[in-house]
């Protein structure tokens, strides 16, 4: 298990800046280990994966903030562990800064994709009667609208127990146009923040 995990810190994650205008994140495919019947995790050890360090240096930063914030300790992967050129986190480090902070779960966060989507508005025309619209979907279909490009940004999350190094909980996020990185590190941390109250891995206020 930790050797999948270790592969994972080569990927990618959050380019250096994000274009276009405010939107939403959101998680999707949660899942959430049914057998796992221990009491919320108290102590985290905070992993982001990137190729540029200031970015992880600042998730991971503010990861920690918040969960400190929602009553959990958390330590930052960057603070606590020696990182390496190609910034590829060994095993044998990583249970080093675990056995030291006596952390009880591991999380890591990581890039799944960048997409580019179009979407298409058509020209508005008055309905009216049946010629009406009859007029209105001739131009619909004859007349040119317009396009606009989106860019949506989808991360995976994985929380893992440290006794039994067993997957308790993962998700995936998605980011609707974020204006920038800083932006898009806040929004994820929020909800999935939330996500892990609501399924009881993180203790509620």
């Amino acid at each position: 298990m930790w050797q999948r995990i270790v592969q994972w810190l080569v990927c990618v994650v959050f380019s250096g800046v994000f274009i276009l205008a405010c939107a939403g994140t959101k998680l999707t495919h949660t899942w959430v280990d049914e057998t796992y019947h221990g009491k919320p995790v108290s102590d985290i050890l905070v992993i982001g994966i990137t190729h540029k360090e200031k970015n992880r240096q600042s998730f991971e930063d503010k990861f920690v903030a918040k969960l400190k914030a929602a009553g959990v300790d958390a330590v930052s992967s960057s603070d606590v562990i020696p990182i390496p050129a190609d910034m590829e986190l060994k095993k044998e480090e990583i249970l080093k800064a675990v056995n030291k902070f006596e952390n009880d779960a591991v999380i890591i966060t990581h890039l799944v994709g960048v997409e580019e989507k179009e979407s298409y508005t058509p020209v508005e025309r008055n309905q009216g009667d049946y010629f009406g619209h009859y007029g209105w979907a001739y131009g619909y279909t004859h007349e040119p609208g317009y396009y606009r490009t989106h860019t949506l940004v989808r991360l995976a999350t994985h929380l893992y127990d440290v006794k039994t190094e067993k997957l308790i909980w993962s998700t995936e996020s998605e980011s609707l146009d974020p204006g920038s990185t800083n932006q898009i590190i806040d929004d994820v941390i929020e909800v999935l923040i939330q996500d892990l109250q609501k399924n009881k891995l993180l203790p509620t206020k």
